[in-house]
């Protein structure tokens, strides 16, 4: 379920322009009443009030909120004024500029949307930049890396679970485990990426399920873990486990992102708090964070992060 929370009675679009414009007045902004708006507006109460704000007031309200917010605070608020089509396209393009180091986003935004999610953010994609999602990724990224990521980017899952083939699964395990085995001598980065880029979740999900029980011993372990500059061991781990538990995933990336020996990583912590706190996969990535940590999500960034940035994502879950 999603976490932010919307009143039971919501101003109009345009008596929450005008409580924007009065928040930037003066001689300070006033963050928590753009944070007591906008972190409890849904995507389409949201993207009314910036086209009151700007027929109002002729000025963009995300430009406007970009000058008047800083930091951590500005950068989580700016991704959220999008829809969630529209954000992950936006994510998903910075993280095309630097994919080497940025690639989860990119696999995160193909693994764990149904079919007709990533595609609406194909669109949104193509809207925005005027180039698909898949041409920058071929363009920035190489090798085994660029293979993976096109194969991800550029498929239309089946999103059932009514549909599962446990011989195909049995099958495919064997050509993963020879795959990881042999390597690429015997074309097995090819034969990884056609597994996990072509079929549906729930065929990969009882593929794994098959791999543990014969070899005794999860996939992501298994896949190989060289030394390769492009960052492709990395990312194939990471699409595996998006597909085969995205919660416990995303509570990972959440754990290591408020971890205090190794400092907060607010990047990250945002990416995963904003892309879903208006999705239906919020509460069960809080509850498995919960389960991994041993804290809830709310207290460890309310330890790791200060100020409006903490405020404004503890609204986000609905605190």
């Amino acid at each position: 379920m999603a976490t932010f929370t919307v009143p039971r009675v919501v101003p109009s679009p345009a008596e929450d322009a005008a409580a924007l414009l009065k928040a930037f007045q003066g001689w300070g902004t006033d963050e928590q009443a753009v944070i007591s708006i906008l972190a409890h507006r849904d995507a389409t109460q949201r993207k009314q009030i910036a086209l009151e704000y700007e027929h109002k007031y002729s000025e963009s309200l995300i430009q406007r909120l970009q000058s008047e917010l800083s930091g951590d605070f500005e950068r989580a608020v700016y991704h959220w004024m999008f829809d969630p089509a529209e954000r992950q396209a936006v994510m998903a393009n910075a993280a095309t500029e630097c994919i080497q180091e940025e690639y989860p986003v990119i696999v995160e935004v193909a693994c764990t949307n149904s079919s007709a999610e990533l595609v609406a953010v194909k669109k949104a994609y193509h809207a925005l930049y005027r180039r698909s999602l898949e041409e920058d990724v071929a363009a920035r990224a190489t090798g085994n890396l660029r293979s993976l990521l096109l194969a991800l980017v550029s498929t239309y899952r089946y999103d059932g679970d009514d549909n599962v083939d446990m011989e195909l699964a049995r099958s495919e395990a064997k050509i993963v485990h020879e795959a990881v085995r042999n390597g690429a001598a015997a074309g097995g980065h090819e034969e990884l990426i056609r597994v996990v880029g072509t079929r549906s979740k729930a065929q990969l999900r009882a593929t794994f399920g098959c791999f543990k029980d014969e070899h005794r011993g999860s996939v992501t372990k298994a896949l190989p873990r060289g030394d390769d500059p492009t960052g492709y061991p990395r990312a194939l781990r990471k699409a595996v486990r998006c597909v085969a538990d995205p919660s416990k995933y995303f509570a990972k990336v959440l754990r290591n992102a408020t971890r205090e020996s190794a400092g907060t990583d607010e990047d990250s912590l945002t990416r995963v708090v904003v892309m879903h706190a208006e999705k239906d996969d919020m509460g069960a990535i809080c509850a498995a964070f919960q389960k991994r940590a041993s804290c809830t999500l709310e207290q460890a960034i309310a330890k790791e992060t200060s100020g409006d940035y903490r405020s404004f994502l503890l609204a986000l879950l609905g605190s």
